[in-house]
This record gives structure tokens, C-alpha cells and sequence, in this order.
């Protein structure tokens, strides 16, 4: 059987939907008493858990200030770039809310080798035509030496070997890598906000690679284009309606750190990225660009913000609620992850409004760092190395404003069972769709799966965030009341469920040297 079949099969059967007998004909035997007490006991755990899921959706429903504190966030404190006075300053500010609803709270602090700041950014087609572009540094860039001109030269680079027939070709050339981006077509529906993200296959000219083996191929090319003397690479934002990126997995061949790149690398729009694309395939094309940054000269602290209900029977173990509080810095940090962040925030203030004891700690962590390679996890973990093994689970929200409509699995097939029976209540009490299974590990969580802690993340309905995901349209008015304030009751419903399970989910193997 393939291993597609056996997971298929795996959490087909841990759900429930594949009885392993037959039918019974006729009068049924007696069953034994262990297997009774079981299925009571399933059916009593899940009648409670249905009832306090409601509750919790009731009291958020009622009282939320979720939309309060994201109007805060976004509008008095904006983007929140790691290492910045802006992200300090919104972890002092989560840090009182969280004491303000009565939660034992505390900041953990640590270093990053260096802040960065985006100054003024200017480019300009010089010819054979004169217009202006819009452009933006990639995160913790090089600025350019002042302002440099140079010739627009198209690669359309599908690997390492094509960058021969350029050598000796690039000094002070400004580079575009790749073809135009192929982006969504107005009549596409994603399925969550998350298969939103990828405008399309054709993503930066290599469709037919993984994106493991884009993000190597994108490490050698920039090391290569620079020892060739470029000026500068320009990368098509693909995104629809002149919108603009500061990074994504794809930049530099890594998710970008602290780490400055080889040489000044910056995004245009998907449309003027088209545009010197189609004017440099028959005709020399030459531009200037200005790029300024400001990065400092030594480490600069960050913190993240850890709060906790603490348990009655098992305080020793943890269930862990999480989100990116860090933004990066062309929107005002709203959907990513400004929303996710107050999710996190007003399910606590739910759960401890209500009064209830949970019989294992649920603990509420604001990450910073996501968004430079998960600074914030790694903080948490390292700070809590002895305490790992005992976190019970992890889910992360961090895919915009749209309410939860599934969980997905991330592998962990052993946890099948278990699982189905802590969300059989939230899907009924939320109208949730089966657990998703198809695995996206792109958030904290990831660093908590490492570990060997069942850790998950929240599917959600796209609501815009493939536009606003690290774009200049990542602010307050996209947020979707309804559907963030659905998610903050999930969140608190799942994490109350977890934490009345009779028994702990398995946990896996970590892997080795997993918080290096």
C-alpha cells in the first residue's frame, strides 16, 4: 500500500468513518465493561465540550473587544518590523491587555544581530520609454551606493547552468531572474487563504521545481549574479492590481533573517515587472533605482508575550496558544498577523471572563520574529527547553480576517484519533469542515513540531489575504468582524477541549538539533 493510501486510510479511520465489522444481525452480545465505560466516556467528554464550546462562542459573541484592540494594533502602534520601537512598543501594549483581563503575564526578551528601516525608494524607466515605478527594498536589504543606472537585462533562468551563457555579461546590469509571474485569472475561487498565497505555478519562471528546490536555486543565483558584478535584481511582486511585496520564502534562496543579501534586491509590480520584461525582449532598456535603509549597528532586543490560565489537575502540562505579533512594514500589519495576535488575546480574555479552571495550563504566546525565520518560537522553546515534552499541543493562527473552517493535521497521523475527538464539538458548535490533511508548515507551530509536539495550524477562509499578505494593503479595513471574532471563539474552544482530554495526544520523535 502506498503511503498516501495508509495515511488516507490512517485518518479515515481515526475519525470514524470506516467501521472495521459488519453490522450486527439479531440480538446484541454483552459488551465488556471497559468498552462501555469508554464509549460513556466519550460520549460524556464530548457532551461537555459541545456545551462549553457554545458558551465560549456566546461570551465572545457578547463581549468581545477583539476589534477594539486590532483597531489599536494597526491605526496607534502600525507595522511592527521585528526589532523595531513599534513591535516593543505593541508587546508592552499586549502585555497590560493581557493583565488587564486578570491573566498572569510576562515578557521574554531576546536579541536580533541587527534592526533595519526603510528609507526613500525611487526607480525610473529612462528608456526607450519614461515612466516611474513603484519599487520596495526586500526586508533587511542593501541600499543602493546612492542612486545607480544601469541596463535592464532579462535572464529567464530555470537553473543554475543557464547563468553560463551570461558570464562576464552582468557587471553592473540591473537583473530581472525569471519571466513574468503567471497570477490568478478573476475566475479562480481558492479553497482557503492559504492555497491563496501561491499566485500561481508559474511563480518566478519555475513551475516545474518544489518550492525546496526554487529556494536553493534562488541562494546560488543571487551569489552568482553578484560575483558577476550585477548592480541589483528586481523580482516581480505577483500580485494583482499594482500591489507590492517585501518578501516572501522565494527571496535571496531563503526565508529571509537578519542577514544582509549580496546586493541591493528589490520587488516591483507584477505589472511593471511585465512591462520591462516585454520592453527588454526586443529593444535595450535602461533604468535607475534608489534604495535607502538604515540598519543598526549592534544586536537590538525583541520580545514576545507569554500569558497563562493556569490548570487545576495537570498545571505541569501546557496547551499552547499562538500568533505573530511582528509585521513587516508597507501595510499597517492588520492580516498579517495583527489579526491572529487579538485572536489569541481575546480568547483568553473569553476563557478567563468565564471563570473556568481548565485541568491543563493554556498558555497564550504573541510571537515575534515570525516573519524572519521564527525568533519568537525559538525564544519560547529555548526558554522552556525542560517544560517541551509536556506541551500537551500547539495551534497557531496566522492566514488573515476569515474564520476558521478547518485544522489541518500536518502528518501527525498518530494524533488521528485523538484529534477527531476533540474537534467533533467544534465542528458541530462552528460548522467546520473534516480536518484538513494536506500539510503547510509554514508558521511558529513549526518549531513546536520539531520538538516532537503535536502542533497544528488553523485553515481559514481566504477573505483578501493573498492580496494583503505582505503588501501595502495589509490594514484595518480589510478586517472582517464576524469572521475574526469566529475564529477567537474557536481558538478558546479548542484549547478548553484539549485541555479536559483524559489523556495527553502522542507525541513524535524531535528532530535532531531541532532548535538550532
Amino acid at each position: 500500500m502506498s503511503a498516501f493510501l495508509r495515511s488516507f486510510f490512517t485518518i479515515v479511520a481515526a475519525a470514524g468513518w470506516l467501521s472495521a465489522t459488519p453490522p450486527l444481525q439479531g440480538p446484541f452480545p454483552a459488551q465488556p465493561s471497559s468498552l462501555v465505560r469508554l464509549e460513556a466516556e466519550k460520549q460524556t467528554y464530548h457532551q461537555q465540550m459541545e456545551k462549553a464550546d457554545q458558551e465560549i462562542f456566546r461570551e465572545v459573541k457578547a463581549n468581545s473587544q477583539l476589534m477594539k484592540n486590532i483597531e489599536f494594533l494597526t491605526t496607534r502602534i502600525g507595522p511592527r518590523l521585528t526589532g523595531s520601537p513599534q513591535m516593543q512598543a505593541a508587546s508592552d501594549w499586549s502585555l497590560k491587555r493581557f493583565h488587564d483581563y486578570g491573566l498572569d503575564a510576562h515578557l521574554e526578551t531576546t536579541t536580533i544581530p541587527r534592526s533595519w528601516q526603510r528609507g526613500t525608494e525611487s526607480a525610473e524607466i529612462l528608456s526607450p520609454i519614461s515612466r516611474a515605478i513603484s519599487v520596495r527594498s526586500i526586508g533587511w536589504g542593501m541600499p543602493t551606493p546612492s542612486t545607480l543606472t544601469g541596463r535592464v537585462l532579462l535572464l529567464r533562468l530555470r537553473g543554475v547552468r543557464d547563468l553560463e551563457k551570461y558570464a562576464g555579461k552582468l557587471r553592473g546590469v540591473i537583473v530581472l531572474p525569471f519571466e513574468p509571474s503567471a497570477i490568478h485569472g478573476s475566475d479562480e475561487s481558492p479553497d482557503n487563504a492559504h492555497s491563496d498565497l501561491s499566485p500561481a505555478a508559474g511563480r518566478n519562471g519555475s513551475q516545474e521545481l518544489s518550492v525546496e528546490e526554487r529556494v536553493q536555486l534562488l541562494r546560488v543565483l543571487t551569489q552568482r549574479i553578484a560575483q558577476e558584478g550585477a548592480a541589483a535584481i528586481l523580482l516581480d511582486s505577483s500580485k494583482v492590481n499594482g500591489l507590492l511585496n517585501t518578501t516572501d520564502t522565494y527571496i535571496a534562496g531563503k526565508n529571509v533573517g537578519y542577514d544582509q543579501p549580496d546586493l541591493p534586491i528589490a520587488f516591483i509590480t507584477h505589472e511593471d515587472y511585465a512591462l520591462l520584461s516585454r520592453l527588454s525582449s526586443s529593444e535595450a532598456v535602461t533604468m535607475k533605482l534608489h534604495l535607502e535603509s538604515v540598519s543598526s549597528s549592534k544586536p537590538v532586543p525583541t520580545s514576545i508575550t507569554v500569558a497563562e490560565i493556569k490548570g487545576s489537575d495537570l498545571p505541569e502540562q501546557r496547551v499552547i496558544l499562538g500568533a505573530h505579533l511582528d509585521s513587516w512594514d508597507l501595510g499597517q500589519g492588520a492580516l498579517d498577523n495583527g489579526t491572529g495576535a487579538v485572536a489569541v488575546m481575546e480568547a483568553a480574555r473569553a476563557l478567563k471572563s468565564l471563570g473556568w479552571i481548565p485541568k491543563r495550563t493554556i498558555t497564550f504566546i504573541l510571537f515575534s520574529g515570525e516573519e524572519e525565520g521564527g525568533t519568537g518560537a525559538k525564544l519560547f522553546i529555548s526558554d522552556h527547553a525542560a517544560e517541551i515534552p509536556q506541551v500537551d499541543a500547539a495551534l497557531v493562527l496566522d492566514s488573515g480576517t476569515g474564520r476558521v473552517i478547518s485544522i489541518t493535521l500536518e502528518e501527525l497521523w498518530e494524533t488521528g484519533s485523538l484529534m477527531s475527538k476533540i474537534y467533533q464539538p467544534l465542528a458541530e458548535t462552528f460548522a467546520l469542515r473534516p480536518l484538513e490533511t494536506e500539510y503547510l508548515g509554514q508558521s511558529d507551530h513549526i518549531f513546536f513540531l520539531r520538538q516532537g509536539v503535536p502542533a497544528y495550524y488553523c485553515v481559514q477562509s481566504p477573505a483578501h489575504y493573498a492580496e494583503a499578505h505582505h503588501s501595502q494593503s495589509d490594514t484595518f479595513d480589510l478586517v472582517l468582524p464576524d469572521e475574526i471574532n469566529q475564529s477567537a471563539a474557536f481558538l478558546a474552544a479548542w484549547a478548553w477541549n484539549v485541555s479536559e482530554m483524559p489523556s495527553q495526544l502522542p507525541h513524535h520523535a524531535p528532530e535532531p538539533s531541532a532548535t538550532k
